[in-house]
């Protein structure tokens, strides 16, 4: 992908963010349903997508499924535009893939950080991304989303006790979880495999 290629790609991404306030929708539904998708799959895998091309409404509708209100006034340089931005900067600088950096960081927070860190240099929001990374493990924040407890998803999917509090203790353990207890945890999540790789 050139630069030419990149900054459009960047252009398009920070839209959908745009769009999908102006829209209401909900912001982890926006995020999760924008990370299981075929665009979000290209990016990751560097690959331009003939998807890009599309309208932006036929984009966000092939995402989730939504059909925009005619409004074109979409609008940039707010705080979703600046969300989408800032999203595809960190998402380039640390190589994490956006299932990652959405459950880390989720949009909901990255909104309301707008105020603050919109006019410092991005430099600042990669060390408060690296803050929020320390703060809570994958498993930790999975199981607050879900509202289940270690003993609840030991019961869902037969992994010992002991094995869930150490995937819960550090990110690091997680990532050299066998495939099978992957697999187990990425059925009961409904997340994608990216999420348990580093």
């Amino acid at each position: 992908m050139n630069d030419y290629e990149l900054d459009s790609l960047r252009e398009t991404f920070s839209r959908l963010f745009v769009l999908a306030v102006r829209n209401k929708i909900n912001f982890k539904s926006f995020t999760n349903m924008l990370s299981k998708s075929s665009f979000i799959t290209a990016i990751e895998k560097d690959k331009y997508n003939e998807l890009f091309n599309k309208p932006i409404e036929y984009l966000l509708f092939s995402i989730t499924g939504f059909e925009p209100k005619e409004d074109n006034s979409y609008g940039i340089y707010n705080d979703a535009y600046w969300c989408g931005q800032n999203y595809f900067d960190l998402h380039i600088k640390t190589k994490k893939p956006f299932v990652y950096l959405f459950l880390k960081l989720p949009f909901e927070e990255m909104m309301n950080i707008y105020s603050i860190y919109h006019e410092m240099d991005f430099s600042s929001l990669v060390d408060y991304f690296h803050k929020k990374e320390n703060e809570k493990t994958i498993l930790r924040i999975l199981c607050e989303e879900k509202r289940c407890s270690l003993n609840d998803l030991c019961k869902a999917t037969s992994l010992s006790l002991n094995t869930l509090r150490k995937y819960n203790s550090s990110d690091d353990l997680l990532y050299n979880a066998s495939f099978q207890n992957i697999i187990k945890l990425i059925e009961y999540f409904d997340v994608s495999y990216l999420l348990f790789k580093e």
